[in-house]
């Protein structure tokens, strides 16, 4: 009897089908092992089909593997330069820990030197010196008749020093002093949680309140026009003409050989096909097949769930640009002959293709943890699936992707009080007297975990998180599936009209097929159930079996 063990090592989880002839007869998957197709990975493989083996009482006689090909999937936060505004200059604060709700104008003094009693001043302080050190000093300026009219910290101390301070003063923290002590007056405008500033956005009180010239104020829309979301702005006047500071943000490289800044790349990767990218540099320069990456923040601000301001919360698949090599000891490793499949693509095709009633030109969708393969007339590979959605709700949460993994899955419920639970359609239900919840989870979203219940969510409402997670579906799956289908019509010409069978781990989410199905070109769409009883799961390790 020939027993054949096909072993997919994915991205995220490794799958192995042994079959006797067309037949499966065993099965099993875990989390791949460090980089796909490392020595790690593979040993990992190996484990595991020696389990399968000694479960099943059984030994298989050949192993067939296809290519690897790794991903890498991580979250980066990149910058908007800074317009050149001239002798006027938008100086960097924090937004969040910040006291006081009006606006000032004054020259900057260094605390560690004398100040003038007779002219309005702001307050610079470096780091290292401490909030009471800081606020005994101004306090012994305002007592000696000094007019301080604001505080700009540069450590995380605003709310200490203002506490301390016995003026009602308003107080940035986070903020580049170096830069504001070089400035001949500043313009300090701080207002409260959930509200943006006011003077800053009106041009003629910004004139007035710096005394601006007409040459000096030209810049003030451009201004106006970056802090307009923000909810703390400090402004200074130079002696000079100040460049925009360069941001280092990485650069991406188009087939035509173009290079274009990460923060204006992104936009244009919307509308891209696969393979567009060749070279992706965040900072080191990485050849790559295909990259596909979208803005956190600005899909949830197209809900209404977040604020866009001056950086992109960035989610990146890269999809290397070869295949790591295969050991030629691999038949030594397994014990058994191996064989190297052609392309993951062709064993996916193979698998997805045994699913019963399933119409022969119906193409397949091998949806994984790195990447998703559309087959159809053609092979294509797109960076960019499971784990970029994992990735991109870890950041969103602000958790670890070991908990987003699970929470990402589906539906949560916000524990109201130790005994009842919010549904996100608004319904609500009794906890399990088995299952008590802790005091510390109060107020948090609870949703199903491997070794029980995980919290996330503190002030979110069930039915933000239900908007939250099925836009990043969309912009992480849905708008890469798009692309994979652009990519076959190519530029002008008319989409194809596509019956799919979507496979793969991710394919067992029910929120999923609903948004693939609004994909333009797609007409039909079902999960697979490989060789009519191992369901959407593997359907590259058992066809790879049958080659």
């Amino acid at each position: 009897m020939k027993l054949v063990a096909g072993i997919d090592i994915g991205n995220s989880t490794t799958e192995i089908v042994i079959s006797n002839g067309a037949e499966p007869i065993a099965w099993d998957r875990r989390p791949t092992r460090g980089i796909k197709g490392s020595e790690a990975s593979v040993k990992a493989a190996l484990s595991l089909l020696q389990n399968i083996e000694r479960e099943h009482n059984l030994i298989a006689t050949q192993v067939s593997v296809a290519p690897w090909n790794p991903v890498e999937t991580l979250t980066s936060t990149i910058h908007e330069p800074l317009p050149n505004t001239g002798k006027l200059q938008i100086i960097k604060t924090a937004h969040q820990s910040v006291v006081g709700d009006g606006w000032v104008v004054g020259n900057p003094w260094l605390i560690t030197e004398a100040v003038k009693s007779n002219e309005s001043a702001i307050a610079i302080v470096p780091s290292g010196t401490g909030y009471d050190i800081a606020a005994n000093i101004i306090n012994q300026a305002i007592a000696q008749g000094a007019q301080i009219t604001g505080v700009v910290v540069a450590d995380d101390e605003a709310v200490l020093i203002a506490k301390r301070v016995t003026k009602n003063l308003p107080v940035v923290d986070g903020a580049d002093t170096a830069t504001a002590l070089r400035a001949r007056k500043l313009f300090l405008e701080v207002r409260p949680q959930s509200t943006t500033v006011q003077a800053a956005t009106d041009i003629w009180a910004l004139r007035a309140a710096l005394e601006l010239t007409e040459d000096e104020a030209t810049p003030l829309s451009e201004i106006v026009r970056w802090v307009r979301n923000d909810r703390t702005v400090l402004i200074g006047l130079f002696a000079d003409t100040k460049s925009s500071i360069e941001i280092q943000n990485g650069f991406v490289t188009w087939r035509d050989y173009t290079k274009l800044d990460l923060f204006d790349a992104v936009s244009q990767m919307s509308n891209s096909q696969i393979g567009d990218i060749t070279q992706l540099n965040i900072p080191d320069a990485v050849l790559t097949s295909d990259v596909w990456a979208f803005d956190i923040t600005k899909v949830l601000a197209e809900r209404g769930l977040r604020q866009v301001g001056h950086t992109r919360d960035l989610a990146i698949a890269q999809l290397a640009a070869s295949s790591i090599e295969t050991p030629n000891d691999l038949s030594e490793i397994f014990g058994v002959p191996v064989v190297v499949a052609q392309s993951e693509a062709q064993a996916a095709k193979l698998g997805a293709h045994s699913t019963p009633g399933l119409a022969l030109d119906a193409a397949v969708l091998d949806i994984g943890g790195g990447t998703i393969d559309l087959i159809s007339t053609v092979e294509l590979s797109a960076a960019g699936a499971g784990e970029l959605l994992t990735a991109a709700v870890a950041f969103a949460l602000d958790t670890s992707r070991g908990a987003a993994d699970w929470i990402k899955r589906g539906p949560a419920q916000r524990l109201e009080s130790p005994h009842l639970l919010l549904a996100e359609d608004g319904s609500k239900a009794f906890t399990e007297e088995s299952k008590p919840y802790p005091a510390s989870a109060m107020g948090s979203l609870i949703a199903p975990g491997p070794a029980g219940y995980l919290t996330f969510g503190q002030n979110l409402q069930p039915a933000e998180w239900r908007i939250m997670r099925q836009a990043l579906k969309q912009a992480a799956i849905g708008a890469n599936v798009a692309r994979l289908i652009r990519s076959i019509a190519g530029n002008g010409n008319a989409g194809p009209s596509l019956n799919l069978v979507v496979v793969g781990g991710p394919a067992a989410d029910d929120e999923l097929i609903p948004i693939l199905s609004q994909v333009m070109g797609i007409t039909a769409i079902g999960r697979g159930n490989v060789a009519g009883k191992l369901g959407h799961r593997y359907a590259v390790a058992y066809g790879l079996s049958q080659l």
